[in-house]
């Protein structure tokens, strides 16, 4: 058949754009659904509120047995609590770290994968000047057995979540060397982003390697401890319900009484954000976490929640900080950092800042690979999925 005799096609991208307006009726259903359930949910809160501050011994309600199977804090002090933020000491330190990665490429190849670390030391009070730091390490498949600390034939298999592990492994240790490598004679702080509980371990295969991931994290907060450095962890936006299954089964026989039922899908930051005022914190709680049993008996996770004015955030600290007496502590320095920084603790906005990879930089690590291997005579060799996107941003 002659060339001609074909039909032309002509390519249409497809449209990214979402048509919202397809969606209007279902969208003002739901609207609708919301707005009649909120005034109701609104008085069951105030009036759960209620109950629980005319409650001056909760506390002693709790039943460990009750509470073997669910997802519930353990209470210690009392569940009422609230408290304004203390004045903080005029001269402390500020310790944070942060961490980016460059995941291994399948369509690569060549088997590697990058972490950037950053170092941030912040003295408030004092005229000495701040440590902004970030360091850089590849890492070959081959480094892994050394680096993991096992043998060549119990080797990981290279994937994201066994760098997600390692990042926030390290994350930790080049906090606390951070501390280490201080000689301040104030009060310091060393602030970590996110849970110090290994929730992000539950992904990594075999279940050996967990294990002992969860170890080695758990001996480097040990040494916080031996140090005597203080460390928190900042959580943004929690989600946990462990405190709200927790009132709601001590005021079970309260809430049946007066036939008052909330919302499934109250977590801990919807209760609290109506409870707390600006700057106050909820009582201490400890987590129940099947993860802790690695963990030392004084690095058991305790947390509080913070109304810092623009959201609750939830602060961990290890259980050795509180029987210090470093609540108060925590609690001012965390609010005053989260004031500085418009809703974000400063500290973790600089750490993240410095570890951050942009797409630029990894590009331009990319094209600096392929030069160095050309110089040897080895061509990088990419899957044709992988051309294809990077023709794309050319």
């Amino acid at each position: 058949m002659p060339e001609s005799t074909f039909p032309i096609f002509e390519l249409q991208k497809k449209s990214t754009v979402l048509k919202v307006s397809n969606l209007y009726p279902q969208l003002q259903d739901l609207s609708s659904r919301l707005a009649q359930r909120a005034p109701q949910f609104s008085k069951n809160l105030r009036r759960f509120y209620e109950l629980l501050q005319s409650q001056s011994a909760l506390k002693a309600r709790f039943n460990p047995e009750q509470a073997a199977h669910k997802v519930m804090a353990i209470p210690i002090e009392e569940p009422a609590l609230k408290k304004a933020t203390p004045p903080r000491p005029k001269e402390l330190t500020l310790c944070a770290s942060d961490g980016s990665q460059i995941f291994p490429d399948r369509h690569l190849s060549a088997d590697f994968f990058l972490l950037n670390l950053s170092r941030i030391v912040l003295h408030l009070g004092v005229n000495e000047k701040p440590m902004l730091r970030n360091e850089a390490q590849l890492f070959e498949r081959e480094m892994l057995a050394e680096k993991l600390n096992v043998s060549e034939e119990d080797e990981p298999i290279l994937t994201v979540e066994l760098v997600t592990a390692m990042r926030q492994e390290a994350e930790l240790q080049v906090l606390l060397e951070t501390c280490q490598s201080l000689r301040v004679h104030r009060p310091l702080l060393a602030l970590a982003d996110g849970t110090l509980l290994c929730w992000h371990l539950k992904r990594l295969q075999p279940l050996a390697l967990q294990r002992h991931f969860i170890e080695r994290y758990a001996s480097t907060l040990t040494q916080f401890q031996a140090g005597q450095l203080t460390v928190a962890s900042y959580i943004s936006a929690p989600s946990s319900r462990e405190v709200s299954n927790l009132l709601q089964q001590l005021l079970c026989s309260e809430l049946e009484k007066e036939d008052l039922s909330l919302e499934l899908w109250l977590n801990d930051a919807r209760l609290f954000f109506g409870y707390l005022q600006r700057g106050e914190r909820s009582a201490v709680f400890a987590s129940r976490s099947e993860i802790l049993q690695h963990y030392e008996p004084s690095d058991r996770v305790y947390f509080f929640y913070l109304h810092t004015g623009y959201e609750i955030a939830r602060v961990e600290f290890p259980k050795w900080c509180y029987d210090a007496g470093a609540t108060d502590f925590i609690h001012a320095v965390v609010m005053d950092d989260v004031q500085k920084g418009r809703g974000y603790p400063m500290i973790l906005t600089e750490a993240h800042e410095q570890a951050a990879i942009t797409p630029a930089e990894q590009e331009e690590f990319y094209r600096l690979l392929e030069h160095l291997c050309a110089l040897q005579g080895q061509t990088l060799n990419y899957s044709a999925k992988s051309l294809s996107k990077r023709i794309a941003k050319l």
